[in-house]
């Protein structure tokens, strides 16, 4: 299968969150800050509220950002716009974060999706990005091989696209280590960095032809180490730490 190359400047750098070390995360402030210090990307997580808005927010529930014990899937819109999630931020629309930073950034949107149904999801990510004109901006990825897969139905593989696995346990153990891109028919591999070493880099990139965007990398040595073993870019808490490095 012709893997989906990325249009961004090699080696890759985004935000984990937006500039979460300095920031609250997944917040408009998160976002213009990577803006700010020039990283060239952010990675960034949507769901979907009970109202269907395309809203951008890591867990499922939001006690840890906001102290509010509900689940965004169970909050319309309103309610989750009126939770303080740091220094007074709210919970942005994928279409304010785009609204927002526009072309100036690069998107690695990673697609929340509980199940095998994803509740249109996939086509309302396709159709905001499609709708902004930032096709060339964006990727797309998920823990969720079903979700990736339905997201390369919707666009036609228009988009990269990445599996993200690790060995929590969370994540089946059948997913924990990569096998998933059969189901997702992804592109590109999104490995933790415990889980990278000089085989990971032999099996999927030399051998398979995976390109490899590790997470979540806030050391300087340690994104020294994962760009020397052959990865393709990071994505970190502190991005601004590897811009010497990556240029």
């Amino acid at each position: 299968m012709t893997r989906k190359s990325l249009p961004f400047p090699k080696p890759m750098l985004f935000g984990h969150r937006g500039y979460s070390s300095l920031e609250p995360e997944n917040t408009l402030l998160s976002f213009q800050l990577c803006v700010e210090k020039h990283i060239p990307g952010v990675e960034l997580d949507v769901q979907l509220c009970r109202t269907g808005e395309l809203v951008v927010v890591h867990d499922w529930n939001m006690q840890r950002v906001s102290k509010k014990d509900a689940l965004v899937a169970e909050l319309t819109f309103d309610e989750l716009r009126s939770l303080d999630i740091g220094k007074g931020q709210q919970v942005p629309l994928l279409s304010e974060l785009f609204e927002s930073c526009g072309d100036k950034l690069y998107y690695d949107i990673e697609l929340k999706v509980p199940g095998i149904h994803d509740g249109g999801l996939a086509l309302k990510v396709w159709q905001t990005i499609k709708a902004y004109g930032l096709e060339k901006q964006c990727m797309v990825s998920s823990f969720n091989p079903v979700a990736l897969r339905t997201f390369n139905k919707i666009s036609k593989r228009a988009l990269p696209s990445a599996i993200i696995f690790d060995e929590s346990p969370q994540v089946p153990k059948i997913f924990q280590h990569g096998w998933g891109r059969h189901i997702a028919q992804c592109s590109y591999m999104k490995p933790p960095l415990d889980q990278l070493d000089e085989a990971f880099v032999r099996k999927f990139k030399q051998r398979k032809g995976y390109p490899i965007l590790v997470w979540t990398v806030d050391n300087l040595e340690e994104g020294k180490r994962a760009l020397d073993l052959g990865c393709d870019g990071l994505i970190s808490n502190d991005p601004a730490l590897f811009l010497t490095l990556l240029s």
